[in-house]
């Protein structure tokens, strides 16, 4: 459960404008179909609608690429200086010394 959970976190907010614009896309040619008059209006609105929700497909896709490539960075970053302020615990007299923190008592 804990990994679907991950794996869904913050999924609606980026769902819901696909479903609303497939909704109105099908609403506006149920629409045209079912109009006597200004079916052409409704299949143009249609059309705009779709390509509103392909740009914005676009541009999810472009956002979940560059917070990628973010996550990449700062952890690259983080590594650096974590591996820098640990280095002199690597040394034989750090290594051979008893641990502070190594007692019942913690």
């Amino acid at each position: 459960m804990g990994d679907l959970s991950i794996a869904v976190a913050g999924l609606w907010p980026v769902l819901w404008p696909f479903l609303g614009a497939t909704a109105l896309v099908v609403g506006l040619l149920v629409l045209a179909y079912l109009s006597p008059i200004g079916k052409r209006y409704f299949v143009e609105a249609a059309v705009i609608v779709a390509v509103a929700g392909a740009v914005y497909g676009y541009g999810v896709n472009g956002e979940a690429a560059r917070c990628k490539a973010q996550n990449i960075a700062g952890t690259k970053t983080i590594n650096k200086v974590v591996n820098k302020a640990v280095k002199h615990t690597r040394t034989k007299k750090a290594i051979e010394a008893a641990d502070p923190w190594n007692s019942k008592d913690n």
